[in-house]
């Protein structure tokens, strides 16, 4: 049976770095390998906040269509589409790994997304906030069907992200490992993801409703940087010594001064977090020398890890909380992240009209 495709679709479209509107825009062809999408739910992440306001000085958006978690239904197939592995119908992803080369030694090392090479969602490409939109089968993962959309979306980055971050720190279970920002749309699936992984964790935030939130999703402790007299002192007597990895989604420059007082010696901090003003970390190599801390930093993750990330979610071990919103409502949320206003993650979903989704 054929699809019905219509002549447009709705989009939000990046008027500037702080307005964005709806419009109805011609629905794209797919060349070569590319595919069109049907949009079932895409997700409202940090990363595309950075990007709309144009607030970091490497990731300015060439394109006016932001999102990267984009999860939907194969419409329309470009004429060198191999129709044996991809057909209409197929449900699959659009990730912020929009291509990489696959030639080169960071694709060939499970590493792609650090490819040079690479082509990022909502930055070099249209991204997913809109019924319909393209990706290329070159570098395409599927979205099991028995997955509720709204649920994938937001691990395909944010759920991607914390996982290797935690795979990252290479932790034993029975380890600690501290969350900095864990009551928020990341945090919250890295406390998730650490305590599948048999962690204790230690979830770091303020507020009552974040403390509540961490304790339902299995955090070991909970310390509140703004109640805490001496933060150091409560992290490193709570766990025994310090946490031996930490992992910090927080993009507050304090955030990561504070870790290097608390981590326990040969520990590790993962930074993912991007601060909004370039900073320096207040110490020299004798500090890494005298205590054998590692520091390093992890971003997105590669197919696979996307893959694992799901499984997690898909079998029930992590449960993205999720606050539905519609395009239109996108610079509201946007709006709302820069407050720290939500606890979850934001996912637009559509209305079928028109025999759209």
């Amino acid at each position: 049976m054929p699809v019905y495709i219509p002549s447009t679709r709705k989009v939000a479209v990046c008027l500037d770095t702080q307005h964005i509107t709806v419009e109805e825009r011609p629905i794209p062809t797919p060349r070569d390998s590319e595919v069109l999408l049907q949009i079932e739910a895409a997700g409202i992440c940090a990363t595309d906040l950075h990007l709309v306001r144009k607030s970091i000085p490497y990731l300015q958006r060439k394109v006016d269509i932001c999102g990267h978690e984009g999860v939907g239904r194969i419409v329309a197939v470009g004429p060198e589409v191999d129709a044996a592995q991809w057909q209409i119908g197929d449900r699959v992803a659009h990730r912020w790994i929009y291509d990489v080369c696959l030639e080169c030694e960071m694709c060939r090392g499970d590493n792609e997304q650090l490819c040079d090479s690479r082509k990022l969602s909502g930055k070099d490409v249209e991204g997913c906030w809109g019924e319909y939109t393209i990706v290329n089968t070159r570098y395409l993962m599927r979205i099991p069907e028995d997955m509720s959309a709204v649920e994938a979306a937001p691990t395909l980055c944010a759920g991607t992200t914390a996982y290797r971050a935690l795979r990252t720190a290479g932790l034993a279970p029975g380890q600690w490992v501290a969350i900095v920002g864990a009551g928020g749309g990341l945090g919250h699936l890295a406390v998730q993801y650490a305590r599948a992984s048999g962690l204790r964790v230690l979830g770091i935030d303020t507020g009552s409703s974040k403390r509540e939130l961490c304790g339902r999703l299995g955090a070991t402790a909970y310390v509140d940087f703004m109640e805490s007299q001496d933060l150091a002192s409560d992290i490193i007597q709570l766990t025994d010594g310090g946490p031996h990895g930490v992992i910090v989604v927080s993009s507050s420059t304090k955030a990561y001064e504070q870790a290097l007082t608390y981590v326990r010696k040969t520990g590790i901090i993962v930074c993912i977090g991007i601060t909004p003003n370039k900073m320096n970390f207040p110490v020299g190599p004798e500090y890494f020398v005298a205590r054998g801390i590692r520091l390093t930093g992890s971003s997105t993750g590669t197919m696979k890890h996307t893959q694992e990330a799901l499984e997690y979610v898909r079998d029930g071990r992590v449960k993205p909380r999720i606050v539905e919103t519609r395009l239109e409502e996108i610079e509201a949320c946007l709006q709302a992240l820069e407050k720290g206003e939500v606890e979850g993650r934001f996912v637009a979903t559509f209305d079928r009209r028109h025999g759209r989704l």
